[in-house]
């Protein structure tokens, strides 16, 4: 324990200077609970974070909207960039700027200023959708039914085109359907093991090109098998994770502490602290002489993307097999697990981006209380107290 003290506080006096995102956060709007709800007639004026189980965004932003839940709807108008995710993701306003958006289930009928990327296992651009510039998809099923202003760049099992399409189409598919109502004024470069469905009434003003899929017995150097270096990067991870477990067993589970019953917080700190402390940097090393001081705190903060895994792993365990048993093993169930989350073709970026979140935001909750005594909630003893005199013993 007095070695995870120690760590806690070389770490913590290390972090410091990045916890002045802080500062900045000030000026900004956070919401957060299990309903987050911006009704229509409101105005947010700045950036808007806001994480829960639903997040309903019908009022206007005039600055980005940054959010997270299981159920998020946003219907207003965003003055600004959005970048969210959820299980459930709508997005039918009008945003002026470009829509960043993950999750399991993704729709898009909103008008966007600027790019739309699109990371889900079923997305779906209604037909009143228009993206003024590109479109990137990386899912199992896009079906893109609006307008799209320039190219269409894709990665998908199944692609199914029926709007307009003002440049060109590049996709890696299994299927690619252009439905009747399909325009594109471009090319349409596809790699596939299968012919494009080409529905009657699908226009193409340039040229259709299709690529065979590479077929490649092993990536990497010298021969190396993609499976080796899969495997070598689970054993990689997972060492680094019980090593630290079996190490400093004290550190985690202060982070539970922590972040007990504040997951939704948890998430939304490292969220914003993922944005804002490469900019602080910036702004540090753009001083010139701040040069050595922006090294020294980029070099910590590449410590704290690292060590951001093994604690999304412990959370992520914690919730699996709870806090009956051995740190060490809680670490193995999450890290396992998460590894496996990692690997998911088409979005498992979406698992690394949300652990790196949640275990950025543990590491800063857990250094933000590092002042603080350490109280497990579990080991509290009832004070011993005088009938007479009601006072407790020194």
């Amino acid at each position: 324990m007095q070695r995870g003290k120690r760590l806690l506080l070389i770490f913590g006096l290390l972090l410091a200077p990045l916890l002045g995102w802080a500062a900045v956060a000030h000026a900004q709007s956070f919401k957060s609970g299990a309903n987050v709800h911006i009704p229509s007639g409101q105005t947010v004026n700045n950036t808007l974070f806001a994480a829960g189980h639903t997040v309903d965004i019908a009022g206007d932003v005039n600055g980005d909207v940054f959010c997270a839940g299981m159920n998020v709807n946003i219907s207003g108008r965003v003055r600004g960039d959005v970048i969210c995710a959820g299980q459930n993701l709508t997005v039918s306003g009008q945003v002026t700027g470009d829509v960043r958006l993950a999750g399991q289930n993704v729709t898009l009928g909103a008008q966007v200023g600027g790019n739309a990327t699109v990371g889900a296992q079923t997305f779906t651009q209604q037909s009143k959708s228009i993206v003024s510039r590109d479109m990137s998809v990386g899912s199992t099923d896009a079906t893109l039914d609006g307008r799209i202003g320039r190219d269409v760049a894709s990665s998908n099992v199944s692609l199914t085109i029926g709007g307009f399409v003002g440049r060109n189409v590049q996709a890696n598919v299994d299927h690619l359907t252009l439905g009747s109502s399909a325009k594109v004024t471009g090319n349409v470069t596809y790699a596939s093991a299968n012919t494009l469905t080409k529905e009657q009434g699908a226009q193409v003003s340039g040229t259709t090109m299709k690529q065979s899929p590479a077929q490649h017995k092993h990536h990497g150097w010298s021969g190396i098998h993609f499976w080796e270096l899969g495997l070598y990067a689970y054993v990689s991870f997972l060492i680094v994770a019980v090593v630290l477990a079996l190490v400093v067993p004290g550190l985690f589970e202060r982070t539970m502490v922590a972040t007990r019953g504040r997951m939704g917080m948890t998430f939304l700190i490292g969220l914003v602290a993922s944005i804002v402390v490469p900019v602080v940097l910036m702004l540090i090393a753009a001083t010139l002489i701040g040069i050595p001081l922006a090294l020294l705190l980029g070099f910590i903060w590449l410590v704290a993307l690292f060590l951001a895994g093994p604690f999304a792993a412990y959370l992520l365990g914690h919730r699996i097999v709870g806090d009956k048993r051995g740190t060490w093993l809680i670490m193995l169930v999450g890290a396992s697990i998460l590894f496996l989350l990692y690997l998911l073709p088409f979005v498992g970026w979406i698992f690394w981006l949300v652990g790196t979140w949640f275990g950025l935001g543990a590491i800063l909750r857990l250094f933000r209380g590092a002042g603080r005594p350490y109280h497990d909630p579990g080991t509290d003893i009832p004070p011993v107290v005088d009938k007479k005199s009601g006072a407790s013993p020194a």
